[in-house]
Order: C-alpha cells, then sequence, then structure tokens
C-alpha cells in the first residue's frame, strides 16, 4: 500500500485490530502509523477497564501482528507497539472523560463562556451531552460542543 493508500492504512488497521481488541475487553483509543519502509512504526493505543496488563498487551499485539501479516496491509517490515494512553494525552471524546471518572481534568472550552474558557474539577459523570465536573463543591457542565479538548490534573 503506497502513495495515496497510505492515509487509509490506519483506518484499515483499526477495522482489523478493533474486533480482536474487543474479543480481549480491550479499547482500542486510537491507532498511528509513523515513518516509511522498514522504518515504519505502527502503534495501538488501548486501554481497559482497571488497566492493561502484559498478558493481554501482548496477546493483543499477536493477534493484530497475525492479522495485519495475513491481510498485508503493511506489505514491507515494520514495528507493531501496543501501548496505553499516556495521562498527558488531550481528551476529546466522551469516553476519553467517562475513562476519567473520579480524576481532576483541567477543560479547556472553544470559547470563552461566562467569562472563562477554562474550567478544572473533578469528573463526577459523562453522559452524551457533556461532563460534569465538581469544582470545589460547585457543579459544572460543560457540553461537549463547547470542549476543544481536557487534560488530566497531575498530583505533582
Amino acid at each position: 500500500m503506497a502513495g495515496t493508500d497510505d492515509a487509509h492504512v490506519p483506518r484499515r488497521i483499526q477495522e482489523l485490530a478493533s474486533p480482536l481488541a474487543d474479543e480481549l475487553e480491550v479499547e482500542l483509543v486510537d491507532v498511528e502509523v509513523k515513518g516509511q519502509g522498514a522504518r515504519r512504526l505502527v502503534r495501538l493505543i488501548a486501554d481497559a477497564e482497571g488497566g492493561l496488563d502484559v498478558d493481554v498487551i501482548a496477546t493483543l499485539s499477536r493477534r493484530v501482528g497475525a492479522a495485519l501479516d495475513e491481510a498485508d496491509v503493511i506489505p514491507s517490515s515494520y514495528t507493531l507497539e501496543v501501548t496505553s494512553p499516556g495521562v498527558d494525552r488531550p481528551l476529546r471524546q466522551p469516553r476519553d472523560f467517562a475513562r476519567n471518572v473520579g480524576r481532576e481534568v483541567r477543560v479547556i472550552r472553544r470559547e470563552d463562556i461566562e467569562g472563562a474558557r477554562e474550567a478544572t474539577g473533578t469528573v463526577v459523570t459523562v453522559d452524551a451531552s457533556g461532563v460534569t465536573l465538581d469544582a470545589d463543591g460547585a457543579e459544572v457542565v460543560v457540553a461537549f460542543d463547547d470542549i476543544d479538548h481536557g487534560k488530566v490534573v497531575l498530583p505533582w
């Protein structure tokens, strides 16, 4: 798959890897493909309830690698990496916020609302419309349509 097909490689990998991740009760958060030729890196970012353990990562890596080779998605050699989302990874989707219920986050809005562009608090609930934060005892609801991104506030 070269040239214009390269743009479709991450989507094709996602299509092959998602069902394999689902079988292991793992959420495939993102797929990244970087580099060219023998230096190509395929990174699967995955997460699971309670986090990922080494055995699950190894099993997912073996299964996805076999599926990619069988489908010849990347005809040259490549390195497959399975990793969990880093704590500094931006929160953009409802599922990203849902994974962080109970954690303190900083939400950056697309525009100032009531004179503020940021809201910081502990994620209390997440539904289809937005995220509810506990900001020092006050309930703050931020609609997903208003969110540019969020970040977990690190305790240090």
